[in-house]
């Protein structure tokens, strides 16, 4: 499978893994299966992974080729961050009248009522939201296609948005609000990437530290 079609099923496979939570968040005939998407996902991204690094495009090609700049990476992400969590705060009023709900966070209920819950998703968070989203969706999936269909500034261009659609897509069990706000949240955590040459790492930080505020103040909301 050549890198374009690999990374067109891969999106394609990120868009059906978010389907499927969703259904198993909202239709009770499918809560049987919510164990399903997070193991699909991480295996659908491994496979794409694997075929990637044996093509011409290679470890490079998706985030691995831009050294680390620890004061100005830093920086932005925590720059990403703040900007991701003001314009989350502003906007939350607008999905509220658009859409007429919020984010539906419902699903993180039981985990932010205790403290050892409230650790156990800020490493989740972490692990499998900052540092394993921003590696499917920013380098896998961003500078994949960007790397596979020649770089140019126009190519860069679509698959940042395209990124951010399916990242969007991607967080539907959160309702209608939740794939606007991640749609967002993609187009912040895909510009840090941009504006670091490349590089991961900001975003893996904005990414990392927006999703803490989030957690803690829903631990804070559910002990209050």
């Amino acid at each position: 499978m050549r890198p374009v079609r690999l990374l067109i099923f891969f999106a394609l496979g990120l868009i059906l893994t978010g389907v499927l939570r969703w259904a198993t968040n909202s239709v009770d005939s499918m809560s049987g299966l919510s164990a399903v998407p997070t193991p699909a996902y991480v295996a659908l991204t491994v496979f794409v992974v694997i075929r990637l690094v044996r093509s011409p495009i290679g470890w490079g090609g998706i985030g691995f080729d831009v050294p680390c700049k620890p004061i100005s990476h830093l920086a932005l992400g925590v720059l990403g961050a703040a900007v991701a969590i003001l314009i989350g705060d502003l906007l939350e009023p607008v999905w509220n009248y658009l859409f007429g709900a919020g984010r539906d966070l419902s699903r993180f209920d039981e985990t932010t009522t205790t403290l050892p819950g409230l650790l156990g998703l800020l490493a989740f968070s972490w692990l499998f939201a900052a540092l394993g989203e921003e590696f499917a969706f920013r380098g896998v999936l961003m500078r994949g296609l960007t790397s596979a269909l020649g770089g140019s500034r126009r190519v860069l261009l679509c698959a940042f948005v395209l990124q951010a659609v399916v990242f969007g897509l991607v967080h539907a069990y959160q309702g209608a609000a939740g794939i606007a706000g991640a749609t967002l949240h993609g187009l912040i955590f895909g510009g840090a990437v941009w504006i670091a040459r490349g590089s991961l790492w900001p975003a893996v930080l904005a990414h990392g530290l927006s999703n803490t505020y989030g957690i803690i103040s829903l631990w804070m909301q559910a002990n209050s």
